[in-house]
């Protein structure tokens, strides 16, 4: 396991390192106190200088008030060194920024020509729908099916065998790739010509993209992925409770996901004004399907991705109203995984005056936020789950806290490929982001910081009232 966090500000770039900024405050540290040595310094000579009972360690004056000078020339070159580095570390990302923004082109420009080349297959191929009308008949067959899935029982064995092997950052980085070009390989594949394709792709007016594939997707998964039903919801109190100090504290009371447990967990927190301040819990999915009973499932995954409104940010929604949220009120939000993704959507709609939202694991690169809400997301760098969410939208005011859980040997014997998907897995993270110093931490720090000394919770659970 490796304990080392890459903190990066903006979108999809910028590589400056916690090591980096580290040195940076450390400097600026530095020069303060320096700036208070030299003070003290300079006390000193005059205390030496004008007072009698002083006078014995007169000879010490030029000593002390060259040490002043050097004191007060250290503590400048200390922190003009500090603002250096930060604006090297600022030029890296910029040029990160700009080497992202070219290949974002060019797999564009490769998904529209693989789209144009496939399409070119099919028109090529139609002679031969006749025969592969036949092939699909025979297809059919209960022989043929038989001996289909004999042929590919050791097939399916091997992947699942070797499926850890996939959990990389390279094998995560092409699934962002893919995911962000999947709208040029549509409409290369559509026939559309490349100027338009550009235009309406995501590089242009933004008018096809992940959103709209997302959305295609759910249209595709049936009637039970995108049809609206109503939530019955049930709530258990907790009690009192104290209020988060650190991430870590917030990162454990996200609700475990699971069928049958409660998705919601939210916490308030008067102030002594009387204007309460809430928290709020959002577990991950919970279903895999499109026709159970559970909100947050795979329909809302699609769902939240392509912009729409969820049956799990609508659980969501109820249970802070149940627990006396209102419209403007201050709250601060924590999801794993699916849970970050309402998270975020709800703190979009601006509907509540949100101070932070943190999202372990969560497909949200694409949410645009107000710049006032402190935005943090953590990604493990073997997790694909935030790949789903294609490449970040350039603009985006947010923090991404990166964590490579794996050294260059890979991941463990049993490891799973989900095992970097895990919130024990997160929790962990959280840990090391506490012992981080990097200032562009400090709004989350301020908004764990901003709530009262303790506060009541409750949890809530919703379930889909389907049609019998």
């Amino acid at each position: 396991m490796s304990d080392e966090i890459d903190v990066r500000s903006g979108s999809a770039i910028s590589v400056e390192t916690d090591e980096l900024y580290l040195v940076a405050v450390r400097l600026g540290s530095f020069s303060g106190d320096a700036r208070t040595w030299s003070h003290e310094a300079a006390i000193a000579r005059c205390v030496t200088q004008w007072s009698v009972e002083a006078a014995p360690f007169g000879f010490a004056e030029a000593d002390l008030a060259r040490a002043a000078a050097i004191l007060q020339d250290v503590a400048a070159e200390s922190e003009e060194l500090g603002i250096l580095i930060e604006r090297i570390a600022e030029r890296y990302a910029a040029g990160e920024r700009r080497l992202t923004d070219a290949w974002t082109g060019l797999a564009a420009l490769g998904s529209f020509l693989a789209g144009a080349y496939v399409r070119n297959l099919i028109l090529g191929s139609l002679p031969m729908a006749p025969a592969v009308a036949v092939a699909l008949l025979l297809s059919q067959h209960p022989e043929v099916r038989r001996l289909a899935a004999v042929v590919g029982q050791p097939v399916v064995e091997a992947l699942a065998e070797h499926a850890d092997e996939l959990a990389t950052p390279e094998f995560v980085a092409v699934v962002r790739t893919l995911v962000s070009s999947a709208d040029d390989f549509a409409l290369g594949l559509a026939g559309v010509p490349l100027q338009t394709a550009r235009f309406l792709g995501e590089e242009g007016a933004g008018v096809v993209g992940l959103s709209s594939m997302a959305g295609s997707l759910l249209i595709l998964a049936g009637r039970n992925a995108y049809t609206h039903t109503p939530l019955s919801m049930s709530r258990s109190t907790v009690g009192a409770v104290a209020a988060p100090v650190t991430l870590a504290d917030a990162a454990a009371r996200i609700p475990v996901s699971g069928s049958g447990k409660p998705q919601v967990r939210v916490e308030r927190y008067p102030s002594s004004n009387g204007d309460p301040s809430y928290a709020v819990y959002i577990a991950g999915t919970s279903d895999f399907s499109t026709g159970g009973k559970e909100p947050f499932d795979m329909s809302s995954n699609l769902a939240g991705i392509a912009g729409g409104d969820t049956a799990a940010q609508q659980a969501t929604v109820e249970a802070m109203e149940d627990a006396g949220i209102e419209p403007g009120d201050p709250v601060s939000f924590f999801g794993h995984s699916q849970g970050g993704l309402v998270a975020a959507r709800i703190a979009a709609s601006e509907v509540y005056s949100t101070e932070s939202v943190v999202t372990f694991g969560s497909p949200t690169g694409q949410i645009p936020l107000p710049d006032s809400i402190a935005h943090v997301a953590v990604e493990h760098a073997e997790d694909v789950t935030p790949a789903l969410g294609g490449t970040p939208a350039d603009g985006r005011e947010r923090v991404v806290v990166t964590r490579s859980l794996f050294d260059e040997s890979g991941p463990p014997p049993g490891a799973s490929f989900g095992s970097a998907h895990h919130m024990a897995r997160y929790a962990e993270t959280a840990v090391l982001i506490d012992h981080s110093a990097d200032p562009r931490l400090n709004p989350l720090r301020d908004a764990l910081a901003g709530f009262g000394a303790s506060g009541t919770a409750a949890l809530y659970r919703s379930e889909r009232v389907r049609d019998p």
